[in-house]
């Protein structure tokens, strides 16, 4: 998601935030400022090709379990 910083320092902001959030206090300006940052997209070539590769790999593995299913069920009716 990101490549400046490490994901370890990613999940405490985070964390940091949620707590922030369900404890009903308001959250500084700068945790705001730094989680938004954190978590927005780049607009690198990998950002844009990121939805039509998971769905491409969503339809060949439910193809690869359609057809090993019909083949099971060929190899059970012999």
């Amino acid at each position: 998601m990101t490549i400046e910083r490490n994901d370890d320092e990613l999940d405490q902001l985070l964390r940091e935030h949620y707590r922030v959030a369900l404890d009903g206090v308001t959250a500084p300006d700068r945790l705001l400022h730094q989680v938004l940052a954190e978590t927005r997209l780049g607009g690198g070539r990998a950002t844009r090709w990121t939805p039509v590769l998971a769905f491409a790999l969503a339809g060949a593995s439910f193809l690869i379990i359609l057809a090993s299913s019909r083949v099971i069920e060929v190899i059970l009716s012999l």
